[in-house]
């Protein structure tokens, strides 16, 4: 483990025990992936922003977040496209 990631980890684990008097197992949270995303998802909706953000951070370092919508690709359907209308009154 890098680090950043451990620096964040230690960051979360104070910040949780002030801003929502939370105990978190630091072992565990690296090690188990339900376990992690109950504890960051608890603490990346409270209304300390460092504590937001590191929390938000390591569900992205631990592939807890969502993966990034696929951009839609649109395929067109050439027996559709011959009949459309495709010139103006001049062309």
């Amino acid at each position: 483990m890098d680090q950043d990631t451990l620096k964040l980890l230690a960051k979360v684990k104070v910040a949780a025990r002030k801003a929502l008097n939370l105990e978190i197992d630091v072992q565990r949270l690296t090690h188990d992936r339900d376990y992690a995303a109950d504890i960051l998802g608890k603490a990346s909706v409270t209304d300390n922003e460092e504590l937001v953000l590191a929390a938000i951070t390591l569900q992205d370092k631990f592939g807890l977040l969502a993966d990034k919508p696929k951009a839609k690709t649109e395929a067109h359907d050439t027996e559709h496209d011959k009949d459309k209308y495709k010139f103006g009154a001049r062309g």
